[in-house]
């Protein structure tokens, strides 16, 4: 054999080594279900809202794995992504935070005057949370939530 066929060969191994090693660079060591679903306020689609799930580490796991999120469309209805964007959530028990508009959300403005928005769901929907929700290993198209401004 030559030393550039050596060569060849060697570098061959490097790329089919880094692909293998690369193989799941795209995927999530934790279990992800599709899940989806519709939020309510006061009775009303929360449009332009947004929802996070962030899974709670049981046992002596320190990390629940990753969390998932979601606007809310104009009918209430979300279907949650990972931060990477994969689709879906990891199974099992979750905080839930839901808020009414997304801080990279353009500030309202009416004529001249800007102002900025105000959150309309209640604390204890979203920075305050003690909203859970189990995603079931199957995954869920009803994860809905039906909450109250007062």
């Amino acid at each position: 054999m030559t030393p550039f066929g050596s060569v060849i060969r060697r570098l061959g191994s490097v790329v089919l080594l880094l692909l293998a090693s690369c193989g799941g660079c795209n995927k999530s060591p934790f279990a992800l279900v599709p899940v989806s679903g519709t939020v309510l306020l006061d009775g009303k689609p929360l449009a332009g809202g947004v929802i996070n799930f962030q899974p709670i580490a049981t046992g002596t796991s320190t990390n629940g794995g990753p969390g998932s999120t979601a606007r809310i469309n104009a009918e209430g209805g979300y279907s949650l992504a990972t931060i990477s964007g994969l689709p879906g959530a990891v199974v099992g028990k979750h905080r839930v935070k839901i808020y009414s508009y997304s801080p990279e959300s353009p500030a309202v403005t009416d004529g001249a005057k800007a102002t900025t928005q105000r959150e309309q769901v209640p604390a204890r929907y979203n920075y305050k949370s003690d909203v859970t929700f189990d995603v079931p290993a199957a995954g869920t198209d009803k994860a809905d939530f039906s909450i109250k401004s007062k």
